[in-house]
């Protein structure tokens, strides 16, 4: 999913400093400035991104709310350009929220396909239904079409 930050917001994240400045004692900042550096800039100056988790949009909420609470020192289009961020942003992080646990549900399904598959590999359970699977075997007594269904 990919997220647009407004232009102005995105000029003062870029001016801010990820790296050594206050905001990177957040543990969140190494994630957040990675996010940003692989964004590209869409129309206007907004620039899109795609977001792996929800503490990144969480993390630029947080400037966003900076900008609000110090309007004194921050321009008009910087001031607009929080505001549309804050509204978008929690559409933006249910959104996301929603799609990381829909992928989460899918990996852990998968994983408990491959862990049943280990579990009966090697075992006199896992080398009958082995055998009983190949077209050459006989079967144990013959099934009808019932059972033949219980048993596929």
């Amino acid at each position: 999913m990919s997220v647009a930050i407004p232009g102005a917001l995105a000029d003062f994240l870029a001016r801010a400093d990820l790296t050594t400045g206050p905001a990177a004692t957040d543990p969140d900042a190494p994630a957040a400035r990675a996010t940003l550096d692989a964004g590209r800039r869409g129309r206007g100056r907004t620039l899109v991104i795609t977001p792996h988790s929800t503490a990144v949009l969480q993390f630029i909420s947080a400037f966003a709310e900076l900008i609000l609470t110090n309007r004194e020192w921050r321009t008009p289009a910087e001031i607009r350009a929080a505001r549309t961020w804050l509204d978008r942003a929690g559409r933006a992080t249910t959104t996301l929220a929603a799609d990381l646990a829909t992928a989460e549900g899918e990996a852990r399904y998968a994983a408990t396909l491959i862990t049943g598959s280990e579990a009966i590999e090697g075992t006199w359970r896992g080398e009958w239904i082995g055998e009983r699977t190949t077209a050459t075997a006989p079967t144990l007594s013959p099934l009808d079409h019932e059972q033949g269904a219980l048993f596929a």
